[in-house]
């Protein structure tokens, strides 16, 4: 397989790197049907996150049971690498939604009754948490898959900057309604509102066509191993050298959800009326960063991105505690910070789309997210031990550190830096 870091450039260049091409691009109705299911999935998700954490943190007012549901959520996302050969041997990806959506939204249901009838125990919000997760790993091989089965290679950055966008817009929505019904309704209502967005993303996966012209046909085993053999030798230097960032750089980038939830609590009075809007403002950046860089379509540019982003946001992590009681600055740097993991996400994901074939993205994304994955669980499941062995100011400051560090390492990397496709 050829170094994608070091293909030569496509015939036209003038096509290919060109900006813009927002027409074409929505005017594509298979794309627009995927955005749609993907927009509700990702809204759904939104508010159930808000409502569980919130509800996780209250059962026992510390970041125990909140770093537990963050684990279990790490922890099974890591593991979709066992589940991507599935994905990929699939002909046409909708069968997966079509299965997974409905369980979901029995699932969150079953939640939402609980929590209504008061009878929801710790084990049982871990159990539900679990399923979520598990069924979550299904649905995102299949969404990491979907823009190159839809799209020519040329719009995927542009696609992948406005879909993020898109996402994160529909999660601000879902954040700022999770939000509101925590505070109305309380937690109960956030989970009932994510079978509803699960049902309506089922409906919108029902029409959409995800068929690849060929599937894997060797066994489940054979389909695993042929995944992890891209990172070998030469050509597999670059996905080396970002798997090894990710490993540092996922630690990290998993924290920055458990600190907004500790602000709120120790910086704020009335917490559940101010954790809505800080995580919507962090949400924010992450959506005009996409639809702007995506705009600017800097396929040549990836390794460039994978440096500068994580230095901005560890900037303004290790200004967001000192300032945190300037509202306007808090928003600004919450804003600056949501902006460079988007930017730093598009990039990854934009590159690994273009830079390899439809019947391989459930795999070669979700190996590249195992090393992401583990290092996230093993920060979530350590937080409570970070947060309260050097307090609020320091956990911000580790946070920011690391994402400096991150900086660093991908800057000294060769392969990383030159990434592009």
């Amino acid at each position: 397989m050829p170094d994608p870091a070091d293909a030569p450039p496509a015939p036209d260049e003038a096509l290919e790197l060109r900006r813009g091409g927002w027409r074409e691009l929505l005017s594509n109705r298979r794309y627009l049907l995927y955005l749609g299911t993907s927009s509700c999935a990702g809204a759904g998700y939104a508010v159930y996150s808000v409502a569980v954490l919130f509800l996780a943190y209250g059962l026992t007012g510390n970041l125990l049971v909140a770093g537990l549901v963050l684990g279990i959520e790490y922890g099974v996302y890591t593991g979709t690498f066992l589940i991507a050969p599935l994905v990929d041997r699939a002909r046409d990806k909708r069968t997966v939604l079509l299965v997974a959506y409905p369980i979901q939204a029995a699932a969150a249901l079953a939640l939402a009754l609980e929590l209504r009838a008061g009878t929801l125990t710790v084990p049982v919000l871990l159990g539900l948490v679990f399923v979520l997760a598990l069924l979550w790993d299904f649905v995102w091989a299949v969404f990491m898959v979907s823009p190159r089965v839809v799209l020519p290679t040329r719009q995927l950055y542009l696609a992948d900057g406005f879909s993020s966008a898109l996402s994160v817009g529909t999660q601000i929505g879902g954040y700022s309604g999770g939000g509101a019904l925590l505070y109305f309704v309380g937690p109960a209502g956030g989970a009932a509102a994510y079978a509803v967005l699960l049902l309506l993303a089922l409906a919108l996966a029902v029409p959409l066509s995800l068929a690849i012209e060929r599937a894997p046909t060797a066994s489940v085993r054979a389909t695993f191993r042929q995944g992890w053999e891209a990172f070998r030798g030469v050509a597999g230097r670059p996905l080396r050298q970002l798997a090894a960032v990710e490993t540092w750089y996922g630690f990290f980038v998993a924290l920055p959800p458990l600190l907004i939830t500790a602000i709120a609590y120790e910086r704020f009075p009335h917490p559940a009326s101010v954790y809505g809007v800080l995580v919507t403002v962090y949400a924010l950046g992450g959506s005009g960063s996409g639809i702007v860089v995506g705009h600017f379509n800097p396929r040549r540019a990836v390794g460039t991105i994978l440096v500068l982003a994580p230095l901005l946001g560890g900037a303004a992590l290790l200004l967001l505690v000192p300032l945190s009681g300037a509202a306007i600055a808090t928003a600004l740097l919450l804003a600056g910070i949501g902006a460079a993991i988007s930017m730093r996400y598009t990039a990854k994901y934009a590159w690994v789309q273009g830079s390899y074939p439809p019947e391989t993205l459930a795999r070669m994304s979700a190996n590249l997210y195992l090393f992401t994955g583990v290092a996230g669980t093993l920060a979530v499941l350590s937080v409570g031990t970070l947060a309260s062995g050097i307090g609020l100011p320091g956990f911000a400051a580790l946070v920011g550190g690391g994402f400096l560090a991150a900086a660093a390492l991908a800057a000294a990397l060769p392969a990383l830096r030159r990434m592009r496709f």
